[in-house]
């Protein structure tokens, strides 16, 4: 066991993972007690090392011990949760039958398009055995039951949860968003000169600090705009928009106006008026899509908050981590 766990250190420790200071750490102690049942160093540095890529991506070519450290906890930390969740599904005696494990296999390779021989290819490839993937998949088959039974039930997806996920999210769905606004377009020719240029985006300034200031905006288009239209609030869809000035109102709020920005029309000055929630089809186009999404979210928060639960009403000890 103690090899096999500097092999794993040893294997941190070629891309630069591990600090120096930690490379010769390979006893394998007990490091944390749930339930009396132990988890070792050797099983925090296994799970290190399967996350080495993320883990590479993140920090790159070496790390400050503090920084490795932390990554450790975090490893225990989801050894310990783990830990509990099997003890929590013995205790309930979820059964997980073969013909379940088999249904699994068949969705898994009809979804990638594979035969079971191309599937033991890859699993080859990749270090694993077919045997060992089926104990795999049997384990995963019993956490989506136990998530199915406990951690389901407790999650409540309303209309409101969609609604604020859609607004701190609506650049995600910018095709089915739509904007009222107000503009005042400073003309300028697109092939103008430098001087001409300067004049349009100083004039463009000014209407933009009279606006920030209160001043009337519809009454600015009629002196500044190239049609003074355009200075009355209007809807507009996002992705009829031109780029530069759909990234001008994602980064404003309900009132605000907008720095200038430069088009073929003219030189803009943007006022939001109200972002419009999705409704009708278009917003069923894309509900089920975000109803989905904030589920997940829920349920990783509600299995957080789960697994606390369980923490506070079993015995959790960490000692020698460090």
């Amino acid at each position: 066991m103690k090899k096999n766990t500097a092999a794993f250190l040893t294997a941190l420790a070629l891309v630069g993972i591990v600090p120096q200071t930690l490379n010769a750490e390979v006893v394998d102690r007990v490091v944390a007690v749930v339930n009396q049942e132990p988890i070792t160093l050797y099983e925090v540095d296994k799970l290190m090392a399967a996350n080495l890529e993320e883990i590479k991506k993140a920090e790159g070519k070496g790390m400050k011990q503090e920084k490795f450290q932390s990554y450790r906890s975090q490893a225990l930390e989801k050894l310990i949760a783990d830990k509990l969740l099997d003890q929590q599904m013995e205790q309930m005696k979820l059964q997980v039958t073969d013909d379940d494990v088999q249904k699994a296999l068949g969705n898994i390779m009809q979804r990638n398009s594979m035969t079971k021989e191309q599937l033991v290819q890859q699993l080859n490839q990749k270090g694993m055995s077919f045997d060992q993937y089926m104990v795999d998949l049997r384990v995963q088959l019993k956490k989506v039951k136990f998530m199915g039974a406990v951690i389901a039930p407790r999650v409540k997806v309303t209309d409101a949860d969609l609604d604020e996920f859609f607004a701190d999210n609506s650049d995600k769905f910018a095709n089915f968003q739509s904007v009222q606004m107000a503009q005042v377009i400073v003309p300028v020719d697109p092939a103008a000169a430098d001087a001409e240029l300067s004049a349009a985006q100083a004039k463009a300034q000014e209407v933009y600090q009279k606006a920030k200031g209160g001043s009337n905006f519809e009454d600015l288009g009629k002196k500044y705009s190239v049609n003074a239209q355009t200075a009355v609030p209007a809807v507009y869809q996002v992705n009829q928009l031109a780029p530069q000035i759909a990234e001008v109102l994602s980064g404003l709020k309900a009132g605000e106006v907008g720095q200038p920005v430069r088009s073929e029309m003219g030189i803009h000055v943007i006022k939001l008026i109200e972002r419009k929630t999705l409704a009708g089809d278009e917003y069923q186009a894309v509900r089920e899509q975000i109803r989905e999404k904030v589920f997940e979210l829920k349920v990783q928060e509600e299995l957080e908050k789960y697994v606390g639960e369980l923490k506070s009403k079993n015995f959790v000890q960490i000692k020698n981590f460090s």
